[in-house]
């Protein structure tokens, strides 16, 4: 896989888990509140962005909490290595020989 599909997924799953997160969250709280389905169905999307929010706000200064949105780890960095240009050949070196005469 290339680094842009795995960011892909990655994004994917990032916006997924909030959505999975309010309506677990949406479905128990109907279960205390009696909530009728209309209800429910404005809930479950509220809790998403509340939670997704809050998250997103707390990463910020503490990072390692992305896996609470489903952080995948983030595929290793390879360098990509840059070629070295070939060394300038030296110039030749004047012969030496006996000098011309005038």
């Amino acid at each position: 896989m290339n680094n842009a599909t795995q960011a892909y997924i990655r994004n994917l799953v990032r916006t997924g888990v909030p959505v999975v997160v309010g309506t677990v969250v949406a479905w128990f709280a109907s279960k205390g509140w009696n909530l009728k389905s209309g209800q429910f169905a404005v809930l479950a999307p509220v809790f998403s962005t509340v939670y997704y929010g809050v998250i997103r706000a707390a990463e910020k200064k503490y990072p390692k909490l992305s896996w609470l949105l489903g952080a995948l780890p983030a595929a290793p960095v390879v360098p990509t290595p840059t070629p070295t240009p070939a060394p300038a050949p030296a110039p030749a070196a004047a012969k030496r020989g006996p000098k011309p005469k005038n």
